[in-house]
């Protein structure tokens, strides 16, 4: 190959080109193309340019020249040279424009301005006659294809196994990150039946990283053979590869801690793949080893509770639902307050009256258009605030737990969804509190009422409480196992909202979602706790709290990444605990029947008449009603000298197995005249 000098005599002359002559004529000018069409062009020649004689030459067909990648271009082309000369053409101000190498060009300036490609080091260039600079640069461009990232991959692999680099020398080679060459080789070590895959684009690169979490390739294999094709996202195959494990965002990992957890000998797995910041990307593979550490840092807790002095203290990841929900709950009590909590507490309670007294002759005396009276009523009404505040936070001080609640009541340890600890003081079990005959607060409202002032009605308002708790519990229950209707009963609330088809909206939000949960529930539904419902409700509780992240932007990103059904079965939970359809009184039909003739809800499914949930509530006579309904025989005379508490319980065993309903709980039409209205 013959290189020429451009400085040289040669070299001048090559760039010059021959002495120039007269302007032609144009019948010259047609012969002279003629000539040229029929004459082919000089053959190109290698030659070496000083760096401060190149430029880029207007003819580079490629105008956008992004900076993304020239470092690491600026890196190959000092670690492993030029491997490709640069395309140019000679200009008459005696430099040479580049015409293919536009990006070497500005990488080998990078590098100069760094002090890392030395002032005299010529470039290797291929001189093109001026006449092809657009060809020739279209043709560099045009033809150029990327390397499949597979190839990359394989060649990684090879310098480190067969060349013995180090992931350092690597990166600095190619001017790359070292976590991208430990990407590379990571999926390197997948079995070769994948990598072959990629190259045919019969899987994608999330799939290969996925797949990428085991190290054993036969395992790989498995794993991909063991799920049908159309099943194999890569959601899918992360979620059965760490089927075994939970992630460093979950209730347990975060309760306990990531450290500790290693300490004791943990294997954990992290997805190379991922954010290091991200913890839903590190696994923790020993599960019966977090949970023993997580009940040992729980016991320690429930042992400092113990300390303070209740009579009993129950410690555990997950506390047993429904003997919770069966106890009551202590209110804290206020202890007296020292001579100076007492002054303090008079002070701001008389500077608080003359707030409000301040307050009011505004409201009275001042002119409301004035320009200042809306400053001025903020202003008191700020200043009551303060002091009612700096009230609330004395009181809080006082409150304490007396020892007298705490020898009868005991307290709870436990882990919500988020893995935070959630502890329960003032509980009083009921084998601690005295009983008492069922029903008994029931019929003394009753007869307080004043049957003067209204009719008398079927039921208390405690009963129809009791009643309608029960049927939102198995509403809810009902619900939560058919997403479809969640999902039609969720459009149908936002299209009220939308359309204002109930009235104007309560609040700025679109869509709220009001929590009816079991606390409520229990308050009202007698032996709630030991209900159907209950128990699919806590259990789904439980469940949902063990996988949902405990972020809302971590609960954004896993919500985006699961399948369909995993989202409408959420969707139907939480659209089943928004329900509330307890009523104080008898009612008329309304959407919860719909609701119930839509999930095909039979409240003798849910709810069975027992003396705690209804035949206590209720007069003799209406007991005995119920027998009649459920079994034809007329039981006045069974029970006739029989005590309440007698005659109740005779009931119930003649009520057992009969399905019997009260009226509150039956099924009704949920709209006027049925649903042909509608056809």
């Amino acid at each position: 190959m013959t290189v020429i000098n451009p400085l040289s005599s040669e070299g001048v002359r090559a760039r010059k080109g021959p002495p120039r002559k007269a302007k032609p004529t144009k019948a010259e000018r047609a012969t002279h193309a003629e000539a040229a069409a029929q004459t082919p062009p000089p053959a190109p020649c290698d030659l070496l340019v000083p760096l401060a004689r190149l430029c880029l030459s207007e003819a580079n067909v490629r105008k956008v020249h992004p900076a993304q990648g020239l470092a690491e271009l600026a890196t190959l082309i000092d670690a492993q040279g030029l491997l490709q000369r640069l395309g140019v053409v000679a200009q008459d101000d005696g430099r040479y424009a580049v015409v293919a190498g536009g990006r070497r060009l500005q990488a080998i300036q990078m590098l100069s301005t760094q002090g890392r490609w030395p002032e005299d080091r010529p470039v290797e260039c291929r001189l093109f006659d001026a006449g092809r600079a657009v060809q020739v640069s279209l043709a560099e461009n045009s033809g150029r294809e990327a390397m499949h990232p597979a190839d990359q991959i394989d060649a990684f692999r090879r310098l480190v196994e067969d060349e013995g680099l180090d992931v350092s020398q690597v990166a600095d080679r190619f001017g790359v990150s070292p976590l991208t060459v430990q990407r590379r080789l990571r999926l390197a070590r997948l079995a070769p039946r994948f990598i072959d895959l990629y190259r045919a684009d019969e899987i994608g690169s999330d799939q290969l990283q996925a797949l990428a979490l085991v190290d054993d390739p036969a395992l790989q294999e498995a794993i991909w053979d063991g799920l049908r094709p159309h099943d194999r996202s890569a959601w899918r195959l992360r979620d059965a590869i760490t089927a075994e494990a939970c992630t460093a965002d979950s209730r347990l990992a975060r309760f306990v801690g990531l450290e500790p957890y290693e300490a004791a000998g943990g294997a954990v797995r992290r997805d190379l793949f991922a954010s290091a910041e991200d913890p839903s990307s590190i696994y923790l593979d020993n599960l019966p080893l977090l949970q023993t550490l997580a009940a040992d840092k729980l016991q320690g807790i429930a042992a400092a509770l113990q300390a303070e002095g209740w009579s009993w203290v129950d410690g555990a990841i997950d506390l047993d639902g429904q003997a919770l929900r069966r106890c009551l709950r202590e209110a804290e009590s206020e202890r007296e307050p020292t001579p100076e909590e007492a002054l303090a507490l008079e002070t701001l309670s008389a500077q608080q009256r003359a707030q409000t007294a301040a307050y009011d002759r505004h409201q009275d005396e001042a002119d409301p258009d004035s320009d200042d009276f809306e400053r001025v009523e903020q202003q008191l009404a700020d200043a009551i605030d303060a002091t009612a505040g700096e009230l609330s936070t004395l009181h809080d001080a006082l409150r304490t737990w007396l020892p007298a609640q705490m020898a009868r009541s005991g307290a709870t340890v436990s882990l919500d969804y988020r893995g935070g600890v959630r502890i329960e003081r003032g509980l009083v079990r009921p084998s601690d509190r005295a009983g008492s005959e069922p029903g008994a607060e029931m019929q003394t409202d009753a007869t307080a009422s004043d049957p003067a002032s209204s009719p008398r009605p079927e039921f208390s308002e405690r009963l129809m409480r009791d009643l309608t708790a029960h049927r939102t519990a198995a509403l809810q229950a009902a619900l939560m196992q058919n997403p479809r209707v969640a999902l039609v009963t969720l459009v149908h609330r936002m299209a009220e909202t939308v359309f204002g088809l109930y009235g104007a909206g309560d609040d700025v939000v679109k869509v709220s979602v009001r929590i009816t949960g079991d606390t409520s529930l229990a308050q009202d539904a007698s032996d709630y706790a030991t209900s159907p419902a209950a128990t699919l409700l806590a259990q789904a509780e439980s469940a949902w709290g063990d996988r949902l992240p405990g972020s809302p932007t971590r609960l954004f990103q896993w919500l985006l990444a699961q399948p369909d059904a995993t989202l409408l079965d959420l969707l139907a939970y939480c659209t089943a605990r928004s329900v509330n359809a307890i009523a104080p009184r008898t009612r008329p039909a309304d959407h919860s029947d719909a609701l119930a003739d839509a999930l095909g809800v039979d409240m003798a499914d849910w709810w069975v008449p027992t003396p705690t949930t209804y035949l206590a509530s209720v007069s003799k006579a209406k007991a005995l009603e119920a027998v009649q309904e459920a079994t034809g025989r007329d039981a006045a005379q069974a029970v006739a000298k029989m005590k309440k508490a007698e005659s109740v319980a005779y009931c119930a065993r003649q009520l057992e197995g009969t399905r019997w309903l009260p009226s509150p709980l039956r099924i009704r039409s949920p709209w006027p005249g049925g649903p042909g209205d509608f056809e």
